[in-house]
């Protein structure tokens, strides 16, 4: 089992990735990637990760 790399985040960071998270743009990507760093942030596993957000595990470590 690996889990997410530690990463703190301001709460002004923290906001923004939110907001992208829940965004409904054609950017899929960003909210894909702020909701990955969203959840390493909290310390959850990259294998959960992946398998809540239905990514493979090299998208979740890429970032």
């Amino acid at each position: 089992m690996r889990v997410a790399q530690h990463i703190e985040l301001t709460d002004a960071e923290r906001m923004q990735l939110t907001k992208w998270s829940r965004g409904r743009s054609p950017q899929s990507r960003l909210v894909l990637r702020s909701k990955i760093v969203l959840m390493a942030a909290d310390g959850h596993e990259n294998k959960d990760i992946s398998s809540q957000l239905l990514c493979t595990r090299r998208t979740v470590s890429s970032w």
